[in-house]
């Protein structure tokens, strides 16, 4: 076992240490945001994949109770990323049980690596050690986990890109947040297709030409630097959220003033908290005529009016259980106090929204 630390060995090192610092402050905010939970795990996946890393670079593999420890962690990078984009851009849909099939993969290598090392640690000697693993198919697995890992990216940065791609700031630090997520979603693509590249090199020139696979490292680690200090940075509660965007208008165009009228009232005068409003009320608000209006919502939500603003009060209700629970109110003070008038239409509208009944809703948080 070797002391002294390379170049090489010092980056991966302050990355490690960097992502733990900032995993346990994203961890301290998360119970506000819960978006700060999977960032900080998807931050400790990274560092827990460079100790691999760190066991061959200081010859700590043939050690007894080092080598073969059960590590398969890069199988959760992309659903971590996944579930953190979802919970960011829409905050109030919440996780349910299926969404831990997404970790099926690592389950299932992570077993299959807990054997490998229970079984190694039969022996003291390295090469019994290794025709152990070798019995087992050890080498082989560890190779398709990094392919699964290569489909596993794919996947999900098809699955995220959507959510990218029509999440809509509504306020300054949102829109930094999108631009963080934006850059990271590059930087998967980046490690992707590295990692491709040298997976296929491997083919014609084995192992040789070490610092191809260092490169990856120090990228990973550059990632974990990364994300742990914007991602910490970005780690505050913010009153504003993401809004889906809206679909693009047909033939019929849109007045854009209208839309930014309609999207001030909504957004920052909340006019939906008023239980009165009606489609005349918030077109004199606006200055304009009623079938305008209508026309507006109709075009760009694809929704009638009272569909539209029925969908912004559930948002509200399922923000306010998320963020500060019930308090002293009943689910019917809380819906009054978000625009609905009446409990037989909050349930009917709750569960058309959520599909789930508001108290089923309160059960999860």
């Amino acid at each position: 076992m070797r002391i002294e630390l390379s170049v090489f060995d010092l980056l991966i090192l302050i990355g490690m240490v960097t992502g733990v610092i900032c995993s346990l402050l994203l961890f301290q905010r998360s119970a506000r945001k819960p978006s700060n939970r999977y960032l900080a795990l998807g931050i400790l996946a990274f560092v827990w994949l460079n100790t691999k890393t760190l066991l061959h670079s200081f010859d700590l593999w043939d050690i007894h109770g080092v080598g073969y420890f059960p590590n398969a962690v890069e199988l959760t990078f992309a659903p971590l990323f996944y579930l953190y984009l979802r919970t960011l851009v829409q905050p109030t849909v919440p996780l349910r049980r299926k969404d831990l099939l997404h970790f099926i993969p690592f389950a299932l290598s992570q077993a299959y690596s807990v054997v490998v090392y229970l079984a190694t640690l039969q022996t003291h000697d390295v090469l019994e050690k290794r025709q152990i693993s070798g019995r087992l198919f050890f080498d082989e697995v560890k190779t398709l986990d990094e392919y699964l890992m290569l489909v596993g990216m794919v996947v999900y940065l098809y699955l995220a890109y959507p959510l990218v791609r029509q999440a809509n700031p509504t306020t300054q630090p949102r829109a930094a947040e999108l631009r963080f997520v934006k850059l990271v979603f590059r930087g998967f693509v980046v490690m992707g297709l590295y990692s491709l590249v040298n997976l296929i090199l491997n083919f014609y020139l084995g192992f040789a030409y070490a610092w191809r696979w260092q490169l990856a490292n120090v990228l990973v680690a550059s990632m974990v630097y990364y994300l742990g200090i914007v991602g910490y940075k970005n780690s505050e509660v913010h009153t504003g959220g993401f809004a889906l965007r809206p679909p693009k208008p047909g033939p019929e165009k849109v007045s854009v003033d209208l839309l930014n009228k309609l999207t001030a009232a909504v957004e920052i005068e909340r006019v939906y908290l008023d239980p009165k409003l009606s489609l005349r009320l918030l077109a004199q608000r606006l200055g304009v005529s009623e079938p305008e209006l209508s026309k507006a919502i109709q075009t760009q939500y694809q929704k009638n009016f009272r569909g539209f603003i029925n969908e912004v009060r559930v948002r509200e209700v399922q923000e306010r259980l998320r963020r500060e629970g019930l308090g002293n109110l009943s689910l019917l003070g809380l819906a009054k106090e978000c625009g609905f008038n009446s409990e037989a239409s909050f349930y009917r509208v709750f569960k058309e929204h959520t599909g789930m009944t508001p108290k089923q809703y309160l059960e999860q948080q």
